[in-house]
């Protein structure tokens, strides 16, 4: 029983660590130039446009959760939303910092203006494209 306790304490702990991880690469990505290993989005990024890349995997379930709201998104904004499969695109996926999927990155003026892993709402994504 002991050892049950001991491994469930340690995977918490090092999913723990790792979210942190994370985070700290996210918010070191803030403010820097947004790289454009990623053709589809390059123009747009260049050009200084607001754009999100939302980057998945087919296997992802908690992507399956984000996909309707960046659907609905897309609809709105067809232009400034582009989705990168990070299994097929591993040099934009890694240009990005990318260690799991979900993820987003916030791009305006061809600078990072956030990054985020995990399910995004879609009032912060429209809000973030829709502020001045």
């Amino acid at each position: 029983m002991k050892i049950v306790l001991i491994v469930v304490v340690a995977l918490v702990l090092l999913f723990a660590g790792l979210r942190l991880l994370m985070e700290f690469r996210t918010w070191r990505m803030k403010g820097k130039n947004a790289p454009t290993p990623h053709k589809a989005s390059r123009k747009r990024i260049q050009a200084g446009k607001k754009t999100v890349l939302y980057f998945y995997t087919p296997s992802c379930g908690a992507c399956r959760m984000q996909e309707p709201i960046i659907q609905r998104i897309r609809a709105r904004f067809p232009d400034a939303i582009f989705k990168i499969d990070a299994s097929s695109n591993r040099e934009a996926a890694a240009s990005y910092g990318v260690m799991g999927v979900h993820f987003m990155a916030f791009i305006n003026d061809g600078t990072i203006v956030k990054a985020k892993a995990g399910v995004q709402s879609e009032p912060v994504i429209e809000g973030f494209l829709t502020e001045s």
